[in-house]
């Protein structure tokens, strides 16, 4: 005896939220980290305007945020 297959649940709004938030929580960080970055660099432009020295301090705050996000990721992380 033929049988017509069993009606899907349509796709509704909570599947839409889930699809959303995992977009979100894969682009999210790196984006953050390029405009904090950008800020960083527009704010060495404006320090070496005042003087060449002070423009070093937000490069070396980028160095130092680079290592110590290498350092935990690193941690993170172990491989095989």
């Amino acid at each position: 005896m033929y049988e017509p297959a069993p009606q899907e649940e349509r796709p509704g709004c909570r599947d839409t939220w889930l699809i959303t938030r995992a977009v979100f929580s894969v682009i999210l960080p790196p984006v953050a980290a390029i405009i904090m970055i950008v800020a960083a660099l527009g704010v060495a432009l404006i320090l070496f305007s005042v003087h060449p020295a002070l423009a070093l301090l937000p490069v070396a705050g980028i160095a130092v945020g680079i290592l110590l996000f290498a350092r935990w990721e690193q941690s993170r992380y172990r491989g095989p």
